[in-house]
């Protein structure tokens, strides 16, 4: 074979594809390309769901927690009964941005309270920036941390040195009577035979539950405390995306102790007596900090005897628990 047949029989063997199978393999490549994407976008998309669930979840359930602990000790006031509680003649009564009526801060006869906001989004005259139509919970007790007498004392009249917050209230309070006082006043005696005699001083808790109607609804109390110059109720953010709350509580409107009727206030069940609340059904509506345009969310969460349809693109997560409010209940059991 000649050298030039041998050069022409080569080149038409390097020939390269046609236009048809090029086109088919370009074809099939788009094809797996689009797959490939495909599927990063719902993994992307999936991913993007859980993680917004999960955190929306785990923000709930720490609000839950806060609310529930702090319902299950209200009107516990150290073994002593509201009734028997009397306000120190030296008792500040002038609290910077304090609630009115049954909600002042030093009003141990009503030890929990509730109410919807209106339009006006104000609440018992202390709050101004609550969310309309959510739900408002005040609570009041002393915390679980009594200072007792200082036992080195042979008089077993004084508390140890430094044990007194100056910048806290307390309640002086033993089986019988209690006092309520400021930290920064002289506490009478405890010592045997004294009118308070073997009292401890317990902290005293006021605690006020609403969601603040910001860009991004968030889960707010109002706190007794000090700010520096005087007792005042102060603002403390707790949970971002809290956009939603509402109070169901059980009355026990014979007084036998178990609740027969639930209401979110007792004027719903012919009765304006707080004290018979003795169970608390608490609905929270989380939403995510971020909405998703790819996602319409067009469910309907139903909050005890309240729906709400938000018709958006952010997703959410709705909780609810079931609390006892024990003090009440063994208040009522115990024909107090």
């Amino acid at each position: 074979m000649s050298q030039g047949a041998t050069l022409r029989r080569f080149a038409r063997d390097q020939g390269g594809f046609s236009l048809i199978e090029f086109m088919v393999a370009m074809v099939l490549g788009i094809i797996v390309i689009a797959g490939a994407v495909s599927v990063y976008v719902a993994s992307k998309r999936s991913l993007t769901e859980v993680d917004q669930v999960a955190g929306i979840s785990e923000n709930g359930q720490f609000a839950m927690q806060m609310i529930g602990y702090s319902a299950k000790h209200v009107g516990f006031f150290g073994g002593t009964y509201f009734q028997d509680i009397t306000q120190d003649g030296s008792l500040g009564t002038t609290i910077v941005n304090d609630c009115t009526g049954d909600a002042a801060a030093y009003d141990t006869d009503t030890s929990l309270l509730a109410m919807t906001v209106g339009s006006d989004n104000t609440a018992f005259g202390c709050i101004t920036d609550a969310r309309e139509n959510t739900d408002v919970l005040v609570i009041k007790n002393v915390v679980p941390a009594p200072i007792a007498a200082d036992p080195n004392d042979a008089t077993g009249n004084t508390f140890p040195a430094g044990s007194i917050d100056p910048e806290t209230t307390y309640i002086l309070a033993n089986t019988e009577v209690a006092l309520m006082i400021d930290g920064a006043d002289t506490l009478p005696d405890v010592g045997a035979g004294a009118t308070y005699a073997l009292a401890a001083a317990w902290p005293y808790n006021v605690e006020i539950y609403y969601v603040r109607d910001t860009d991004t609804p968030t889960l707010s109390r109002l706190t007794l405390g000090w700010n520096g110059t005087a007792m005042a109720m102060q603002r403390q953010d707790l949970v971002q995306g809290v956009e939603d709350m509402r109070l169901l509580f059980g009355f026990d409107t014979n007084n036998d102790g178990t609740a027969d009727t639930m209401a979110g206030d007792p004027n719903e069940v012919g009765s304006t007596d707080w004290d018979q609340a003795t169970s608390m059904q608490a609905y929270l509506l989380l939403r995510a900090e971020n909405d998703d345009y790819d996602y319409t969310n067009e469910k309907t969460y139903t909050l005890g005897d309240r729906q709400v349809t938000p018709n958006d693109t952010f997703r959410r997560v709705l909780l609810h628990a079931d609390i006892t409010l024990r003090n009440p209940r063994i208040l009522l059991r115990g024909g107090a």
